[in-house]
């Protein structure tokens, strides 16, 4: 329900009509109308149900798009600290739900992977109807749980992706995560495009903490107590540090990087986003 609210506030002045092209791959069938082609009559369909029905087909031309969520430990956070903010996985979910939503509706073809320290959910692109559900089901279902390895998930993704594609990462990148900027570049060597959404809270990149603070491991059982004002310096010299190398690192993979604070409206980032797409997509026509 939040996926498809944010989709709503995104596609606000945001207008495209739905096509459908004539590739070779089928994607559905429609009772026919007049003024359909009737090239595409399903002369088998009309066998069986005594009713014509016409083809439809994906276009080629059209997205495929390809989400791609850490739901490692370390993206619960902050859990349970306040419900009325959204932890990072939760924003996640919300943004890749609301862009899968509008791409499904403009007829895209859209595909769900889910990770922690392995591939666990995969979800063929497809553009047909009850695919967007299933997506939103398994984003709905999901838990932050374990240690991370976005790289090793891009690996095994990479071998199923045969045709060009928008991939579309969210992960906060912590446990190791900048590893996968090779994985990234190897994605763009082979023509995918591939955005990632650098998700953390305000308090990763603000630390607002003070006085003795115990912190909790997100993703094992660990605990430290720490004076925070006396490591702020140094956890903020190292935040850039991060900050820097991820970035770089992406501009040098040729990604697209965009830094998503959980402070920031959902829809803002999915409108900006799905702009973006659309502005590409139309210069390449």
């Amino acid at each position: 329900m939040r996926a498809r609210t944010v989709a709503d506030s995104a596609l606000a002045g945001m207008h495209r009509s739905r096509h459908h092209g004539t590739s070779v791959e089928f994607a559905e069938h429609k009772e026919y109308s007049p003024g359909d082609n009737v090239r595409h009559l399903d002369w088998r369909a009309f066998a069986r149900f005594d009713r014509d029905y016409i083809k439809r087909f994906e276009d080629e031309a059209n997205l495929r798009a390809l989400m791609v969520v850490d739901s490692s430990g370390s993206m619960g956070y902050p859990a349970g600290k306040d419900v009325t903010r959204l932890t990072k996985l939760q924003y996640a979910t919300t943004c890749a739900g609301a862009m899968a939503y509008v791409l499904a509706r403009q007829g895209d073809a859209v595909g769900l992977a889910t990770f922690r320290d392995k591939l666990d959910i995969k979800v063929p692109s497809k553009a047909r109807r009850g695919h967007l559900q299933e997506i939103l089901t398994n984003l709905d279902a999901l838990v932050p749980e374990g240690p991370s390895s976005l790289a090793t998930a891009l690996d095994r993704l990479s071998e199923g992706l045969t045709r060009r594609s928008i991939v579309v990462v969210f992960s906060d990148l912590l446990d190791g995560g900048l590893a996968a900027l090779p994985g990234m570049a190897r994605l763009r060597a082979r023509k995918h495009d591939v955005v990632l959404f650098h998700t953390l809270d305000p308090d990763e990149l603000d630390f607002p903490f003070e006085d003795s603070t115990e912190f909790l491991s997100m993703e094992d059982d660990r605990r430290v107590q720490i004076d925070a004002r006396a490591i702020k310096d140094a956890y903020d010299k190292e935040l850039k540090r991060f900050l820097a190398q991820a970035e770089a690192g992406a501009r040098s993979a040729r990604v697209e990087y965009v830094l998503a604070r959980t402070d920031q409206a959902p829809g803002q980032l999915v409108a900006h986003f799905l702009a973006r797409r659309m502005n590409a997509r139309a210069q390449a026509r």
